[in-house]
């Protein structure tokens, strides 16, 4: 029986090694399993880190390709638009010169255009005594602001035109008004009828001065008085008659003065 037991306590020590050497080599193999999956965790992330540079690096490249193509089509438009510039330039001082001729031009026609103008002051000054003095300031007014460049010579142009229309239309109208009449230094009340721009006539209101506008041997006007001429007196009281009104409408005789070349 006692030779048992000591057998009995070897077997029981050997069992106990060999159960301590069993979890010994299932902790080394857990332990080895728990590094294996760690290495292979970190090796995905690696891989997937490795992958997110490689196409964050594919991004960055495709980016700075298309920056060097932006840049590229830039540089070209910006080439574009200096050589435009250029032309413009170009094209605007030919412009400018052209306009610097053409004001050239214009500023030397709005000085003959003015010089013209001004040398009609004699012609009406001369010409049928009616408004002349106004018709006169009006064309020197005119050559003036004309000379100024205050108007345009188109304007100029227009206006004086409308002068000599205004002088034309007096050839076709007739007017009669009150008014005084200087006549041997005195200054006599009476009634002036124009017959168009070739004859004017006076009588005052007493009827005792008679006169009408004749030609000067000089080509111009002056008064002329009939009241010593007893049949020239009553043409010109019967013309003045008729064209107030007071009697019937009937022709008369009027005197005209002609220059004398157009005799």
């Amino acid at each position: 029986m006692k030779s048992y037991i000591p057998k009995f306590l070897v077997c029981l020590g050997l069992c106990s090694v060999m159960a301590f050497a069993q979890e010994t080599v299932e902790s080394v193999r857990r332990q080895i399993k728990a590094v294996e999956a760690e290495t292979s965790r970190e090796k995905s992330m690696h891989d997937a880190e490795k992958k997110r540079h490689a196409e964050f690096i594919e991004v960055g490249r495709k980016k700075v390709q298309a920056l060097a193509t932006q840049n590229k089509t830039l540089k070209a438009e910006i080439d574009s638009l200096k050589a435009e510039l250029n032309h413009i330039s170009d094209a605007r001082q030919k412009t400018m010169g052209t306009i610097r001729w053409f004001e050239g031009r214009k500023t030397k026609y709005n000085e003959s255009l003015a010089k013209v103008i001004d040398s009609l002051v004699p012609v009406f000054e001369s010409d049928f005594p009616y408004r002349n003095e106004e018709t006169v300031n009006s064309v020197k007014e005119i050559a003036d602001q004309l000379h100024k460049g205050v108007i345009e010579a188109d304007d100029a142009l227009n206006r004086t035109l409308e002068v000599f229309y205004d002088r034309i239309r007096l050839g076709y109208t007739t007017e009669v008004w009150k008014g005084f009449l200087q006549v041997d230094a005195r200054s006599v009340p009476g009634t002036y009828l124009r017959y168009g721009a070739v004859a004017s006539i006076f009588v005052s209101n007493d009827g005792n001065d008679v006169l009408w506008l004749a030609r000067t041997a000089d080509g111009g006007y002056s008064w002329k008085n009939v009241s010593d001429d007893l049949a020239m007196r009553t043409v010109l009281k019967d013309v003045m008659k008729v064209a107030e009104g007071k009697t019937a409408p009937r022709l008369v005789t009027i005197p005209v003065a002609f220059p004398k070349e157009g005799e």
